[in-house]
């Protein structure tokens, strides 16, 4: 007597099978292990079997199960045939065809994303042998210098400072900046002035250094200098609310504010501050 391994299962096919799997023989090995066959197509169908071929041309039952989520199972025909013969209903996940959709996607966003790696290593640096460097406060080297050219019009100019660092240990280092003349760019300018990776110290310097030249600020006086230049230079805005503003600053940050204020001539501590306290006192 075979097994109710189909209990409470509703199961169609995508279309024809091969073999033995005829329409009359699914039916019958369906409904002996106490499970339903159906020729319908609905989302009572807890299982739809298909070959892969069919999969691969998605069919249109195949289609609307896969609009329709994980709540049908798209199994490979040999799922239930596996499952008939051995009676042992076999675990889904092994047969799914949604896993080798996902399996194929997964592969097709690996190549594409080492294609991008690729071409971005023929104008700066390759992002599949490097990342980004965050320092020891978690602050990431991708930062960008802003500003309008209202002399020619130009709105929206940024350059964009990268420090990557190597994926691969010892740790190597490359400083490149991409530049776009006008809010939208689609074809930014590269800088890159070391012909290969080497130390931090010499490829940070270089992120500095041009940092300095556009800004017309020191790196380690970035929070203080900040909205002090005039506008022909690129302006940059530290990180706020918590976020961290990196290492080396002149001194503390909380300090470097102050000074800034002092500069632009804003009160200190900050209006708002100053009233968040007042309302805490008087709650209390």
């Amino acid at each position: 007597m075979p097994r109710r391994i189909f209990k409470n299962l509703v199961i169609a096919t995508a279309g024809p099978l091969p073999g033995q799997l005829t329409v009359d023989s699914l039916r019958q090995w369906t409904t002996i292990r106490k499970g339903t066959f159906t020729e319908e197509f609905d989302e009572q169908v807890t299982h739809l079997l298909c070959t892969r071929e069919q999969f691969d041309r998605k069919l249109p039952r195949i289609k609307e199960a896969l609009a329709r989520g994980k709540r049908q199972h798209i199994v490979h025909c040999d799922w239930f045939e596996i499952s008939a013969v051995n009676e042992k209903r076999q675990p889904e996940r092994e047969y799914s065809m949604r896993n080798i959709l996902a399996k194929q996607n997964a592969a097709k966003r690996e190549q594409a994303r080492i294609e991008r790696g690729k071409r971005e290593g023929e104008r700066a640096v390759n992002t599949n042998f490097f990342h980004i460097y965050s320092d020891r406060t978690f602050f990431s080297y991708q930062i960008d210098l802003n500003r309008d050219d209202n002399e020619t019009g130009e709105l929206g100019q940024r350059y964009t400072l990268y420090l990557w660092e190597s994926n691969a240990k010892p740790h190597l280092y490359w400083f490149t900046a991409k530049f776009m003349k006008k809010k939208g760019d689609s074809q930014p300018s590269f800088h890159r002035p070391s012909p290969c990776s080497g130390p931090w110290r010499h490829e940070m310097d270089l992120f500095m250094e041009f940092f300095r030249i556009k800004t017309g600020i020191e790196w380690q006086d970035r929070v203080i200098g900040q909205k002090t230049m005039p506008s022909s230079f690129f302006q940059y805005s530290p990180p706020v609310r918590g976020k961290p503003v990196g290492r080396r600053l002149r001194f503390c940050y909380e300090y470097c504010l102050e000074i800034n204020a002092q500069l632009r001539g804003l009160p200190w501590p900050p209006v708002e501050d100053t009233q968040v306290k007042e309302e805490t006192v008087a709650t209390e």
